[in-house]
C-alpha cells in the first residue's frame, strides 16, 4: 500500500514555484524572520532591514523546510546591515515574478528588489545609506584604476566579491552602475550608496554560465574560464544566437542539438556502428561460448577470429564514446546553468523541471527505443536498459526541462541515425 501511495505522489504534477514572502524562524532563536522565496534562493530579513540569511538552491524551483541546514551564504552573521538606519515600517510585496522587501525610517526608504529567476538583488535608497557586507569565502576587492582584486583596500570600487572556491561553490559580489566609495578590511566590507543609486549584490552559484547570465563575466579577475569554460561559452554563443533569431528557447535547444549532433555526426556514426555489429555476432559468439565452455583459451581464439572474419572491432564504440562525453557533459552544464525565463507548451519555465513529467516519459521511451534498436533482438540488454532507465528517471526528474529537451531531441536525431546504420549493414553469415 505504501508503495501505491508512494507511485501516486510521484506521479502528480509538480507545482511551479511562486514567488513569495513567509515568515519562519529561520535560525531557531524564536524570532520570526520574513523569507522571500524564489527559485534559485531564498532571502531572509529582520525587522532592521538586514539580511540575515541567503540560501542558495542546489536544485531549482524547490522548497526549503529546514533552513538551518540549507547553503547559506552567511558567515556568522547577517550578510548586509544599513549602517546608522533606524527602520521603523517594514512592507513586503510580490509584483509579478519580483519582490520588493522595503523598509521605512526617520532617514528614508530602503528598497531590496528581488527577481524570481535571478542570483542578484538590488539595493537602493532614497538617502545616503552606508551597507556593510560579509560572506562565506575568500573576500577581495576590485577598485577603479586597479587590474588585479585586492585582499583588501578603500576606494572607488568596481567590485567586491567573496569566492568560497575559484571555479566552484558559492560567491557573493557587489557591484555598481558607477563607480561607489567602498573598503574592504578582513572579511567585511563596506559601500557608500547614494541617493538613488543602485547596489547589486550577487548571490549564487560561483559558476561560469551563471556570472554570464548575472553580467559579472566580464568583471577583471573574478572568474578565469579554462578550456571547458571557452568551450561552454561557444556553446553558450551558438544557442543565445538561435534565441534572438527565433524568439524562442524551446527552437534555440532545437537547433543547438542539431549543430551538437551534426558535429558528432562521425563519431556516433563509428559507436552505433561498432554496437550494431556486435550484437548482430552475438548467437554465434554463444555458440562459440557452448562449443569451448571448458577452453577458454580456444574460446578467446575463436571469438578472435569470428571478429576478424567479419572486420569488426570489439573497442570501436569505446573510443567515440570517451570523445563525446565532455561535450555532453559541458551541455549538461550550459543548459542546467541557464536561466531561460520562458516555457515551451505545458513547462512554464525551461530552467525548472518538468511539472507533469512528459519529457522524463519521452527520455525513458526514446531511450530504450534506442536500446532495441541496437540490441538486434538481445533479451538480456533490453532488460538491462529498461532496468537501468526505471533507475535513472528519479534523476531525470530533477533535471531543469531545457536539459531533458536536449536530451530527448538528440535521442531522436540518434534513433534516425541508428536505423540508418541497422539498414545498411550486410546480412549476417553463418
Amino acid at each position: 500500500m505504501r508503495r501505491v501511495w508512494a507511485l501516486a505522489l510521484l506521479l502528480l504534477p509538480a507545482l511551479a514555484l511562486e514567488a513569495q514572502f513567509k515568515q519562519v524562524d529561520v535560525n531557531g532563536d524564536g524570532t520570526l524572520e520574513t523569507v522571500a522565496v524564489t527559485n534559485l534562493m531564498d532571502l531572509a530579513f529582520n525587522r532592521q532591514g538586514q539580511v540575515v540569511g541567503w540560501y542558495v538552491k542546489a536544485f531549482k524551483g524547490t522548497v526549503f523546510n529546514d533552513y538551518t541546514r540549507a547553503p547559506n551564504l552567511s558567515a556568522n552573521g547577517p550578510v548586509v546591515v544599513p549602517q546608522g538606519f533606524t527602520p521603523e515600517e517594514a512592507e513586503f510585496l510580490v509584483e509579478g515574478d519580483r519582490l520588493l522587501a522595503r523598509f521605512q525610517g526617520p532617514e528614508g526608504t530602503l528598497t531590496y528588489r528581488i527577481a524570481k529567476g535571478r542570483y542578484t538583488v538590488e539595493v537602493e535608497a532614497d538617502f545616503p545609506l552606508t551597507l556593510r557586507l560579509a560572506a562565506q569565502g575568500s573576500p577581495r576587492v576590485l577598485l577603479k584604476g586597479q587590474s588585479e582584486p585586492l585582499p583588501s583596500g578603500e576606494g572607488e570600487l568596481h567590485y567586491m566579491a567573496w569566492q568560497t572556491r575559484p571555479r566552484a561553490g558559492y560567491a557573493l559580489v557587489a557591484f555598481g552602475n558607477i563607480p561607489l566609495r567602498a573598503k574592504l578590511v578582513g572579511r567585511e566590507g563596506e559601500v557608500a550608496l547614494p541617493p538613488g543609486e543602485v547596489l547589486r549584490i550577487y548571490g549564487g552559484q560561483n559558476e561560469l554560465v551563471r556570472f554570464h547570465v548575472e553580467g559579472l563575466l566580464p568583471l577583471p579577475g573574478l572568474f578565469s574560464p579554462n578550456l571547458w569554460g571557452q568551450l561552454s561559452l561557444g556553446l553558450l554563443w551558438i544557442m543565445e544566437t538561435a534565441f534572438r533569431y527565433t524568439g524562442s528557447w524551446g527552437l534555440a535547444i532545437l537547433f543547438l542539438t542539431l549543430v551538437v549532433r551534426l558535429l558528432l555526426w562521425p563519431l556516433m556514426h563509428q559507436q552505433f556502428k561498432s554496437l550494431a555489429e556486435m550484437q548482430r555476432l552475438q548467437p554465434l559468439i554463444q555458440k562459440i561460448n557452448q562449443k569451448y565452455k571448458d577452453d577458454p583459451n580456444k574460446r578467446a581464439e575463436a571469438t578472435m577470429k569470428l571478429y576478424q572474419e567479419h572486420k569488426v572491432n570489439p573497442a570501436a564504440g569505446c573510443l567515440p564514446l570517451l570523445i563525446q562525453m565532455p561535450i555532453l557533459f559541458l551541455l549538461w552544464k550550459v543548459i542546467a546553468n541557464y536561466e531561460f525565463g520562458q516555457g515551451l507548451l505545458w513547462i512554464p519555465d525551461l530552467a525548472l523541471p518538468d511539472p507533469f513529467y512528459v519529457l522524463p516519459l519521452l527520455y525513458v521511451i526514446t531511450t530504450f527505443l534506442s536500446t532495441w534498436l541496437s540490441a538486434h533482438g538481445n533479451k538480456d540488454l533490453i532488460r538491462q536498459s529498461l532496468f537501468m532507465n526505471l533507475i535513472f528517471i528519479f534523476l531525470v526528474l530533477q533535471f531543469p526541462s531545457g536539459v531533458t529537451l536536449y536530451w530527448v531531441l538528440s535521442n531522436v536525431i540518434g534513433l534516425g541515425q541508428q536505423w540508418m546504420i541497422n539498414q545498411s549493414l550486410k546480412p549476417l553469415k553463418a
